[in-house]
């Protein structure tokens, strides 16, 4: 389980911002947690049984690569894409109810920030998974 340390803090910090949201309603955040839940129970589970099937082969053959690579840049679009479909919604409601100008702004420099982390967890999730 050492191996997905990161997918499981990226999971925590989608988990918190999704439920601690005000514009998200409740029947939403619940599918949003189901949504993510399923995918990385499916995500864990098919690449353990692929580091299975070459767990004592040496040298690793070429297709075990080709199949992690192929599986994790696959499972990478699921969690990234609807994060940030997820973060464009909550920084649409939160910038369209702000009323002054001075706010609106506030809102559009802390989405860069947002962005930042975003590409982060997308970069760790897309290279240091495969191994």
């Amino acid at each position: 389980m050492e191996l997905y340390i990161e997918l499981f803090v990226f999971l925590a910090i989608i988990f918190l911002i999704v439920l601690s949201n005000r514009f998200i309603p409740w029947l939403v955040k619940a599918a949003i947690v189901v949504y993510y839940s399923v995918i990385s129970y499916i995500f864990i589970t098919t690449k353990n049984k692929i580091d299975e099937r070459y767990e004592n082969i040496t040298p690793v053959p070429d297709a075990y690569w080709d199949k992690n690579s192929a599986w994790v840049d696959t499972m990478t679009g699921y969690y990234s894409w609807s994060f940030l479909i997820i973060l464009l919604f909550i920084y649409f409601k939160w910038f369209t109810s702000v009323k002054s100008k001075e706010a609106k702004g506030w809102v559009l420099i802390s989405f860069i920030p947002s962005l930042a982390v975003f590409f982060t967890f997308h970069i760790h999730i897309q290279f240091f998974i495969r191994v």
